[in-house]
Order: C-alpha cells, then sequence, then structure tokens
C-alpha cells in the first residue's frame, strides 16, 4: 500500500465518506435530536454504504499498481454518490413523523454525499502512471492518402 498513489480525487472522497459516516451519528431532525440512525428505516444502511465506497476508492487506489481497477471504481463510487445525494435530499425533503426540523448534520450530510461524487469524478480526470508522472502524449505521423 503505498499512500503517494492518492491523488486529490481519492482524498477528497476518503475524507467525503468519512463525514458522510460521522454525520449518520449526529442530530439530523430536531427537536429530539433524532440522528440518522434513529430517524432512517433502510436509507442510513445506504448511505453507510455510499460513504464505505468513498473511503473503499482510496484504499484500492493506494493497494493496487495498475492504475484501470481504481478508474473503474471511481465511476461506480460516483454512481454510489449520486444515490447517495438523492436519498438524503429526499429525506431532507420527507421529514419524519415527530421531527419538527431539520439540524445540521443532515446539511453535513448532504455535503459529504455530494463531495464523493466530486472526488470521485476528480479520480476519474486525473491520469497519472504508477511512478507518479503525467503521461506523455505519443507523436503519430499523418496516414498518407
Amino acid at each position: 500500500m503505498d499512500l503517494r498513489r492518492l491523488r486529490a480525487g481519492e482524498w477528497v472522497a476518503a475524507a467525503s465518506g468519512v463525514a458522510l459516516l460521522v454525520s449518520l451519528f449526529l442530530p439530523w431532525y430536531g427537536p429530539e435530536s433524532a440522528t440518522a440512525w434513529e430517524s432512517l428505516s433502510a436509507i442510513d444502511v445506504l448511505l453507510a454504504f455510499v460513504a464505505a465506497t468513498g473511503v473503499l476508492l482510496a484504499v484500492v487506489t493506494a493497494a493496487q499498481r495498475v492504475a484501470a481497477i481504481p478508474i473503474a471504481l471511481s465511476a461506480l463510487v460516483a454512481l454510489a454518490s449520486i444515490v447517495g445525494v438523492l436519498l438524503v435530499l429526499f429525506r431532507m425533503l420527507d421529514v419524519p413523523d415527530g421531527a419538527s426540523g431539520r439540524e445540521w448534520a443532515l446539511w453535513l450530510g448532504l455535503a459529504a454525499a455530494a463531495g464523493i461524487g466530486v472526488g470521485a469524478f476528480m479520480a476519474m480526470r486525473e491520469e497519472v502512471r504508477v511512478d507518479g508522472r503525467q503521461p506523455e502524449i505519443e507523436a503519430m505521423p499523418a496516414p498518407r492518402p
């Protein structure tokens, strides 16, 4: 495992994954300060899965020598983060029974789910070889008529 392989996208996705997981334990709805684990039925497990994918992207990138696996995983993490953002937005619009308002951790969860997606898209865009250098563009001659 080599942490030097991690680029900005993987760091953003991992930090956002940790933030999303932490936000699930913080108060999402008031006035009784209900956490996501207390308020949500199955969505909390799905959001924990989305948070784990953000961290997994950094772990896989640091462990793999081939760039193809982290790039493919970043596409899957981007898809999972879109689902995560939609789930948080749904729970933001549909407040559970007995809750009168939204707490700050709900907004943290939304930002963290979006951050996982931003990090995954950044990881897909960055092309760096295993040795840490940018790939060189190969000059090819023009085709003959």
